[in-house]
């Protein structure tokens, strides 16, 4: 988190919070502070598990995280696998907490069942990725015909965003300037149609769901935009192999082991032109862009430590390459699949 929103982030908000949402203060534990800040903890009244969320006003409007949580209420309502979001003892969604002029959005959530799988444990296999593409592939299915409701704002288009949330923190360095560039301009001249355009999550990756062995739950929707279905797939290949050390070969593992499992379960619960695949190069270069972007904001690059700075190197030299993390032979796959 950045250093002045930390210095906002007081104790005095935290308790408002737990009040607001009736909530046991001793309960709550510290789960994470990269975009916003996360707590689990157990309702006052009855010890049930829920997960605090407080979002500063420098990231999202309020009315931006509205526009988030009913979207997930819609989700929840057609049985998505999704954590739902509850209402504040007023009645609320989300509670806006002020603070010398500036805003901390509460919001409160279910608490995904099962348990996070990271991609060097035995169980990142073909089951979950089966899970995981079916997730993917209702939570693209459901949201074909959603349309918000009156008094709710539609969340940002993707790329519009990116030049909000990644562009300003792109170093001013000539040749990633070019090359991010050209990276938006291929994605801005793709058709927006409905069936490959729309709402998604947006940043699906092994961090944000629970495995209970045979389904997954996603959470943590702070980044759903309007973008492209395609790049809710980009992500999950992106993440199945960045710092995953248990494979020798990106590429094997990618296209004969991933990728299988990943679109028989998304195709199970999404049918979609296989041709779109042929874009997954152009989305893991966009996350390339963004991770390039969101980095040189959240770290101190006066004192990089040497992972750090490998990091940095390592997606600096993708981009400016032209090179996806990972490459795709999708027509060996389209083929398999016909």
């Amino acid at each position: 988190m950045e250093r002045e929103v930390e210095l906002l982030f007081k104790d005095e908000v935290i308790q408002q919070a737990t009040q607001l949402f009736n909530l046991d203060y001793s309960t709550l534990k510290k789960l994470g502070s990269f975009e916003n800040y996360v707590f689990s903890g157990k309702r006052a009244r009855d010890g049930q598990d829920f997960i605090l969320r407080f979002t500063h006003s420098s990231h999202r409007s309020k009315q931006q995280v509205e526009a988030e949580l009913a979207w997930l209420q819609y989700l929840q309502l057609n049985d998505a696998p999704v954590c739902c979001p509850f209402i504040s003892l007023n009645g609320h969604l989300v509670e806006a907490i002020e603070i010398e002029g500036t805003f901390f959005f509460a919001s409160l959530f279910e608490k995904a069942k099962g348990i996070e799988v990271k991609v060097n444990e035995p169980s990142f296999d073909e089951t979950l990725f089966y899970a995981w593409g079916s997730a993917i592939g209702r939570l693209h299915r459901l949201t074909i015909e959603y349309v918000e409701e009156d008094g709710i704002i539609k969340r940002p288009d993707a790329i519009e965003e990116f030049q909000v949330q990644f562009g300003p923190f792109i170093p001013n360095d000539d040749i990633i300037q070019e090359k991010v560039e050209k990276v938006l301009t291929s994605i801005l001249k793709l058709p927006k149609a409905k069936d490959r355009y729309r709402l998604i999550h947006s940043d699906i990756h092994s961090g944000n769901f629970f495995f209970d062995g045979t389904n997954i739950t996603i959470f943590d929707f702070d980044d759903c935009s309007y973008h492209h279905i395609i790049a809710d797939i980009a992500i999950p290949i992106y993440y199945s192999v960045w710092f995953n050390t248990c494979i020798s070969d990106k590429e094997e593992f990618m296209n004969s082991r991933f990728l299988p499992a990943f679109m028989k379960g998304y195709l199970k619960e999404h049918a979609i032109n296989l041709q779109l695949l042929r874009d997954i190069p152009l989305f893991l270069k966009l996350r390339d862009c963004e991770l390039y972007g969101v980095l040189h904001k959240k770290w101190d690059l006066t004192s990089l430590n040497e992972k750090q700075t490998a990091v940095l190197a390592e997606i600096r030299e993708r981009i400016v390459t032209e090179t996806p993390i990972v490459s795709s032979q999708l027509d060996e796959f389209m083929q398999l699949r016909k």
